[in-house]
């Protein structure tokens, strides 16, 4: 019975908050959300969705744009802030400790991805202050490596005319922001690639592609 309820206000919470975004976004922030590529994104079973993050508003964003529900790696204490914390639990997100190794935060997100639920991860950590794509952080592999999921490509556009760098309080953008998905790519295709290294590269680079980002890494070895 507990569940049955569950289920049930989880899906009256992601109907009203579609509709929320879908209000919110035109009025008072002046959005125009453009998606491209919907049609790629597997509607069903495990999946590794990966992408840019420059700013705060990268997952609501990407929430609304999916055509199924992601549950997003988040920061533990996101959990403690009032109200918040409460929509943080109803979307399923998956803690994680920042700068520090987490186990605990990589077990429940691998569980998740087997127990067929869509995980949205920022592989980058953190917020890109430069505006080009930091190097992805490798415990990604790790998630691939137990999972061997698919992993769907994603470039976020213009998410920082909403929500800047460094600021808190969202703004009217009074223009477009892009949400492109990109062909999903098996995780034997990844984990073939001979390192590590090169297979983090080789995500980096598809989410360049998408997002139009140039790549922290490429600066380094000019």
């Amino acid at each position: 019975m507990r569940a049955l309820w569950n289920r049930i206000v989880f899906d009256v919470a992601y109907v009203f908050f579609k509709v929320f975004f879908a209000i919110t976004f035109r009025f008072p922030f002046f959005v125009w959300l453009r998606i491209e590529g919907c049609s790629k994104v597997p509607r069903r079973g495990g999946l590794i969705v990966v992408a840019n993050h420059l700013s705060l508003a990268d997952p609501p964003v990407l929430w609304y744009a999916s055509p199924r529900h992601l549950c997003f790696m988040g920061r533990h204490d996101i959990l403690s802030v009032p109200f918040v914390g409460a929509i943080a639990r109803l979307a399923k997100m998956v803690p994680i400790k920042q700068r520090a190794p987490d186990r605990n935060g990589l077990k429940l997100a691998i569980e998740a991805v087997q127990q067929g639920e869509a995980l949205a991860i920022f592989p980058e950590g953190e917020l890109s202050e430069s505006r080009d794509l930091q190097p992805f952080l490798p415990g990604i592999l790790l998630i691939l490596r137990q999972t061997r999921a698919p992993v769907l490509p994603v470039g976020l556009v213009g998410t920082d005319k909403i929500l800047p760098y460094a600021k808190l309080v969202p703004k009217p953008a009074f223009g477009v922001v892009m949400v492109r998905f990109g062909e999903p790519i098996s995780a034997e295709e990844i984990l073939k690639l001979p390192t590590p290294e090169v297979q983090l590269a080789f995500l980096e680079e598809q989410v360049a592609k998408l997002s139009g980002q140039h790549r922290a890494r490429d600066h380094a070895t000019q």
